[in-house]
């Protein structure tokens, strides 16, 4: 999902770096203009990839209600938040192209405020990744099922990624520096620690559905 959900946003739709917020509604609207094409395939791209998070996240779920024996508050937190984060992909992808869809036959500022729509939303919304994180670390934190679902260093690294995530909260504060959208602190570390996360979970998640099929076979 990571690999064709960036492709279709970075590459195709030459998304990255991202347009910056101090351009002028004039310079947005000539990057809408000139890549209006491309935009379109990247977002449909992306509306189709995005939803291969879904089986992704329900086995998180599945993951944190074996630690909890049960449907308990982590495994609900975390369906409610997976809930969301899909979404969170896909909506603002229809802002993006909305802006690329008849871009010269409207005003430069009205390309400009839909970009900014996208952008603000797109990195924005960060909480949902944040409450996911810490309902993993909790889990691992908890976790005494034998063999164990999640190892305590998986804790300690949603702690981390939970953390560099939060300056993706401020966008709508900043203008332009490293907690603007395009910034270092809020675009580029977490989508660094994002795409980590990814990996190690799956990582972590097959390890750990190995051990306990190994543990349910006869001996």
């Amino acid at each position: 999902m990571i690999l064709l959900y960036g492709a279709s946003f970075s590459g195709i739709a030459q998304l990255f770096p991202p347009l910056s917020p101090a351009s002028s509604p004039d310079e947005i609207a000539a990057f809408f203009v000139e890549h209006k094409l491309w935009i379109r395939f990247g977002v449909s791209g992306a509306l189709l990839s995005a939803v291969l998070a879904l089986p992704f996240l329900a086995a998180i779920i599945l993951r944190i209600r074996r630690v909890e024996g049960r449907w308990g508050m982590l495994s609900m937190t975390q369906l409610m938040a997976a809930t969301v984060f899909v979404p969170a992909l896909l909506f603002p992808q229809f802002f993006l192209g909305v802006a690329a869809y008849r871009p010269e036959e409207r005003s430069a500022e009205l390309t400009q405020a839909l970009n900014d729509v996208f952008w603000l939303w797109f990195i924005g919304i960060v909480g949902t990744i944040i409450i996911q994180n810490l309902t993993l670390a909790v889990a691992a934190f908890v976790d005494q099922t034998d063999p164990p679902t999640f190892p305590r260093w998986y804790g300690y690294l949603n702690l981390w990624v939970a953390t560099l995530s939060l300056p993706g909260c401020v966008v709508v504060v900043f203008n332009d520096g490293p907690l603007a959208w395009d910034g270092i602190f809020a675009f580029y570390i977490p989508g660094l620690v994002l795409v980590v996360w990814l990996f190690s979970t799956t990582a972590v998640m097959l390890k750990s559905i190995k051990a306990e099929q190994r543990a349910l076979q006869p001996a």
